[in-house]
């Protein structure tokens, strides 16, 4: 794996992050490289499915709960949603790539390589002259898919001894229509911050300071296509 020659905007990209604490990346792996991550996402079979239970983390498998009745799956959708309405909230599948490195679950499997790539010495060299932040050590990662019905409410990303300094986003879908949803929001503060948003683009790396507020729009039912993404944060 490897990423295209970005170095020659390091300057443009140095200078946005400054200003509003993000920037958006288009182009970033070689097209060889965003082909093989997206298809090893989609004929990946095992995923869970991630929801906040009462402030826990909640992992179900994708496959099992799809083996529910529509009467257990629409009792769960409603937990999801009521909790939803006044807290933070998120519903997607996902497959934790961070964790499966680190206990050796799945030797030889391409997820070890995209963890290696994004943790390797020349890559956490440049995020961490986009940020400016040398304290970076790591990155973690999971994968995650956003299909009709999955969202992600409104937060900033800062928990207490999680460390992470920035988040980030390799979107990974090939073909997405923008009013399908599933956008990376980044509200306005009113002050300073005029607000953002990026629509899934393929191969396109986004990276933004921790803590900041955003959000990913409610995935439209009528969508057909899986919202598939690399995601985790820069910690020290």
């Amino acid at each position: 794996m490897k990423f295209n020659n970005v170095r020659s905007d390091i300057s443009a990209l140095t200078k946005s992050y400054s200003e509003c604490g993000r920037v958006h990346i288009p182009e970033f792996l070689d097209i060889q490289s965003a082909d093989k991550i997206h298809h090893s996402l989609a004929e990946q079979l095992e995923w869970n499915l991630a929801w906040n239970d009462q402030g826990r983390h909640a992992d179900l498998s994708y496959t099992g709960v799809m083996g529910w009745t529509n009467e257990q799956r629409e009792l769960l959708s409603q937990k999801i949603h009521r909790q939803a309405e006044t807290e933070f909230q998120y519903c997607y599948s996902a497959i934790p790539i961070f964790d499966i490195y680190k206990n050796k679950a799945m030797p030889g499997h391409f997820f070890n390589d995209i963890y290696e790539f994004f943790n390797s010495a020349k890559f956490l060299a440049f995020v961490r002259e986009v940020t400016g932040h040398q304290s970076i050590v790591y990155a973690d990662m999971q994968a995650t898919r956003f299909s009709k019905g999955h969202f992600l409410t409104e937060h900033d990303d800062a928990v207490q001894g999680k460390n992470r300094v920035a988040a980030y986003v390799l979107n990974l879908t090939p073909q997405w229509r923008r009013d399908w949803g599933g956008a990376l929001v980044f509200p306005s503060d009113g002050k300073t911050n005029d607000g953002e948003l990026f629509f899934p683009k393929f191969n396109a790396l986004n990276i933004f300071s921790v803590p900041q507020k955003h959000f990913v729009s409610y995935v439209t039912p009528f969508a057909v296509a899986q919202r598939y993404s690399i995601t985790g944060w820069f910690r020290y």
